[in-house]
């Protein structure tokens, strides 16, 4: 049994460029984030909860969980720990294997219990640490057309309607800038209303603080630039991080393993990737 402070993940050697399949077991609390990926995973023990777009969201043992790219959410344990496997699948790679219209739904769900559903993630979680290239393909594509159902317009509206113009300022000056988060004062004058309330409205848009949203940003860039070669010296410079133990501490904290780690197993599973005679690291 995991002890209050443990944590242990292990990114798991998929065979498909824009597949990563890691498996965690931890007792710990992630704070609001978001992915660029596609998320899909299953519970395997204990219990998880969390707060995500779809609202509040427990799952057990054997349910499925489910995160569409840029879907603020946080992660917590029902009891003293849980275990759990999840696939994040780049929306490219989505197109590629599900079509190009199912690469702009969004999943319809935070947890489910649908045992078909289920098998077919347990088949894609095991063609994927196989190296079954053309088995995980087949499976993920027949995952993915089963969860991005279509998607009515009432039903987009209704879910983005709640961003406002004064918000949208914000998100954007945080993109232009991701580097200089902006100061309170500088949100609520983007806003146009006071700290307080600009704060309150922000975070109710979007489900997280500009210095939080801001930081999601910043990682899932640094990750980007990661991928891309670049070192933790590097990234952390680039994206306004204070040090190298500073973009550590916050990429663990956001992504469950630091970034040497992950890079790790990143260069491992594209070498692999070539070695098999599978498709190139190139997008």
């Amino acid at each position: 049994m995991l002890g209050p402070l443990s944590h242990c993940a292990v990114l798991l050697p998929p065979c498909l460029v824009g597949v990563e399949a890691v498996s965690l077991a931890s007792a710990r609390t992630f704070p609001r984030h978001s992915h660029d990926q596609f998320g899909l995973g299953v519970v395997r023990a204990g219990g998880h909860a969390s707060w995500s777009g779809c609202g509040p969201v427990e799952a057990g043992p054997g349910d499925l969980i489910a995160v569409t790219p840029d879907e603020m959410h946080d992660g917590a344990p029902t009891g003293a720990a849980r275990a759990w496997e999840m696939v994040y699948i780049d929306p490219g790679t989505v197109a590629s294997l599900a079509g190009e219209e199912a690469a702009r739904r969004e999943i319809g769900f935070g947890a489910s219990q649908d045992a078909g559903l289920a098998l077919r993630m347990d088949a894609a979680l095991r063609a994927l640490a196989a190296g079954e290239a053309r088995e995980a393909e087949e499976e993920l594509t027949e995952l993915l057309s089963s969860v991005l159902t279509p998607t009515t317009a009432r039903e987009l509206t209704a879910r983005h309607s709640g961003s406002s113009l004064a918000t949208r300022r914000v998100k954007e000056r945080i993109a232009d800038q991701p580097d200089e988060p902006p100061s309170l004062d500088e949100v609520a004058r983007l806003m146009g209303m006071g700290r307080t309330g600009a704060l309150r409205r922000f975070r109710r848009e979007t489900g997280a603080t500009p210095h939080a949203y801001a930081m999601q940003l910043r990682l899932r860039l640094a990750r980007q630039a990661l991928a891309a070669g670049e070192s933790a010296a590097e990234v952390a410079a680039a994206f306004g991080f204070a040090d190298q133990a500073h973009l550590t501490r916050a990429f663990a904290r956001q992504f469950g393993l630091p970034p040497g780690r992950w890079r790790s197993g990143l260069i491992g599973r594209q070498a692999k990737i070539v070695q098999d005679g599978g498709p190139s690291a190139d997008p």
